[in-house]
């Protein structure tokens, strides 16, 4: 990970326990790297029973998801340890980050696919049909076994191709979120 050009395309700050990082239903413009403490991604922050869906620990990015589909967040995310520190991102940097450093992109795509298993694992059960079509997705099975170097080539030749896999990825955790609370 490029730490001297995150810095110089992001601002550090920090949030105290309880504090709403991102809110459910916003319109985001920024997307976060996690550099100290803990955060809750909740759903239905605004319900009587919120659902906490991921826990995520420092080296994360979160609030992508807004940024890569110019739509509301779809979670809310929360201090969950007294000190939060992370580096705030606006959008035009954030697609710069992806394009010029691979090692942060294929992070990014990794750990939205492993939030997106861990949600499809819960209702698996519920909705196999619904789970058994995203996992027979021609790109869900390119993204499943893609290493490190293979999406790197994917970005130095396509890069809309790389940023269409990261777009599915994030657009299918979503639904599945929206199926799984309701």
């Amino acid at each position: 990970m490029n730490v001297e050009l995150l810095k110089g395309l992001g601002k550090v700050k920090q949030y105290k326990y309880g504090e709403f990082v991102c809110v459910e239903g916003e319109m985001g413009n920024t997307a976060y790297l996690l550099l100290e403490g803990k955060v809750e991604v909740r759903l239905g922050s605004f319900k009587d029973e919120p659902k906490t869906v991921a826990v995520l620990v420092p080296g994360a990015v979160f609030g992508e998801m807004s940024l890569l589909e110019n739509k509301p967040r779809n979670a809310s995310v929360v201090t969950a340890t007294n000190t939060l520190l992370v580096l705030e991102i606006e959008k035009s940097n954030f697609l710069q980050i992806l394009k010029s450093d691979k090692e942060i992109a294929y992070n990014l795509l990794k750990t939205l696919l492993g939030r997106m298993e861990k949600e499809m694992d819960e209702i698996y059960r519920v909705k196999l049909a619904y789970v058994a079509e995203i996992r027979r997705n021609p790109l869900f099975q390119q993204i499943k076994d893609l290493s490190c170097e293979q999406f790197a080539a994917i970005i130095d030749q396509d890069s809309e191709h790389a940023l269409r896999l990261l777009k599915f990825v994030s657009h299918t955790l979503a639904e599945i979120n929206q199926k799984n609370i309701n």
